[in-house]
């Protein structure tokens, strides 16, 4: 049960705020939704946030994954798999420490410059073996321009 907590903790790191690579969507508040499962878990919330993005900050990236910074000081590392126009495909390995289990967190994404939606497989293992695996369904929308 610890395990799920911090895999949940994790989790939500994980769909916060971040920018790596440069996939160009609309400036302006969107909407995020997640609906998260884990295998032999009870069944999660769906959860939803409002995001303002600004000028540079216009990365569908900034809508899925942690900053570069957050990235560095956990020991991320982050990797895009093929090109292909209107889909981001992504994966982002964090290894485990004392307190929080090392996750690995894929994404496939299909996008317009006003919207998204994907899955994403999420794999966590703490330092004693204990591994959990779960998947998102993934979307998002701009609403309008920042309140």
């Amino acid at each position: 049960m610890k395990l799920l907590s911090l895999m949940t903790a994790a989790a939500v790191a994980l769909a916060g705020a971040g920018a790596v690579a440069q996939t160009a969507i609309q400036a302006g508040e969107w909407e995020t939704s997640e609906k998260s499962s884990m295998e032999g878990v009870q069944s999660m919330p769906a959860t939803s946030k409002k995001v303002c993005l600004k000028g540079d900050e216009a990365q569908l990236e900034r809508l899925l994954f942690p900053t570069p910074d957050e990235m560095k000081q956990h020991g991320c590392t982050y990797s895009e798999g093929p090109k292909k126009a209107g889909v981001l495909t992504a994966t982002l390995t964090c290894p485990p420490t004392d307190t929080v289990p090392g996750v690995t967190a894929k994404a496939e994404i299909t996008y317009t410059a006003t919207s998204y939606q994907g899955k994403g497989q999420l794999e966590a293992s703490d330092n004693k073996g204990m591994k959990l695996k779960g998947s998102s369904e993934l979307s998002g929308k701009r609403l309008g321009d920042c309140p």
